[in-house]
């Protein structure tokens, strides 16, 4: 993991550092810990989504409104800026290393490959989850304090998990797809423009339902626009995409030379 900054790379933890215990994962997840602390640009991430949700929430369209459409609208501000910054997040996480040339010595550093992307994987989802849980709590205090609205418990916690799920699967498909890239540029045009642009030309080019491209379907289980009632069989496309390229990304990161 590597900041996008010459005091970022310089912060990686030596291998002395990491001497321990707590067997590979242990010592591969702290090595990860411990070079994410040192940057900046995931950090700078995570305050932007949090500061955009707050921006979303004071624009949200409210009079008139039930707390649980408020609740729905205000969830813009995970599936769309706070998906893109954490989808940005999950790629610095590896693709930074390949932009900086700093992989080779977190390989050598930690040479069980499968531990590395397994620590970067909970690390990343770990980071995501905590954002998207604040975003979501953010947008329901919203709806009582701005909205003047009540909000039911249930809906607020079924859709705020969802909300997290699909903030967590874009982080992870950004750092599934700088594995199997290589390439920061790459992964996060095609992890962004993947939902706003992608998937509407196959639904419009091929007919096939909205429900079965993965981030259509995740965004409107999140947004309640899937009907009144749990609709979690939406959330499964997304999260096996996020499977496949990660798998894709442990496969080919084993095999290639860094």
């Amino acid at each position: 993991m590597t900041a996008l900054s010459t005091s970022g790379r310089d912060a990686v933890p030596s291998p002395g550092a990491m001497r321990g215990r707590g067997g590979v994962f242990g010592r591969a997840l702290a090595y990860e810990w411990v070079a994410l602390r040192s940057l900046r640009t995931p950090w700078l991430l995570c305050g932007s989504a949090l500061a955009a949700q707050v921006l979303v929430d004071v624009a949200v369209g409210r009079d008139g409104v039930s707390g649980v459409r408020q609740f729905a609208a205000g969830m813009t501000g995970v599936t769309l800026v706070g998906f893109a910054l954490l989808a940005a997040l999950g790629v610095t996480v590896l693709g930074g290393e390949y932009r900086h040339r700093t992989i080779t010595r977190t390989v050598l550093t930690l040479p069980d490959r499968r531990g590395i992307l397994l620590a970067k994987a909970a690390l990343t989802g770990a980071v995501a989850a905590s954002v998207a849980a604040v975003m979501v709590v953010v947008n329901a205090l919203s709806v009582p304090l701005l909205g003047k609205a009540s909000l039911p418990v249930d809906r607020a916690v079924e859709l705020g998990g969802a909300a997290v799920v699909y903030a967590v699967s874009g982080a992870l498909v950004g750092l599934a797809l700088a594995g199997v890239t290589r390439n920061s540029t790459l992964s996060i045009a095609v992890v962004i423009l993947w939902p706003v642009l992608l998937e509407n030309l196959v639904v419009l080019t091929t007919g096939v339902s909205q429900d079965l491209v993965p981030f259509g379907a995740a965004a409107a289980q999140v947004q309640a626009t899937g009907g009144a009632g749990p609709q979690w069989l939406l959330m499964l496309p997304l999260v096996a995409l996020t499977t496949v390229l990660l798998t894709a990304a442990g496969v080919l990161f084993a095999r290639r030379d860094v």
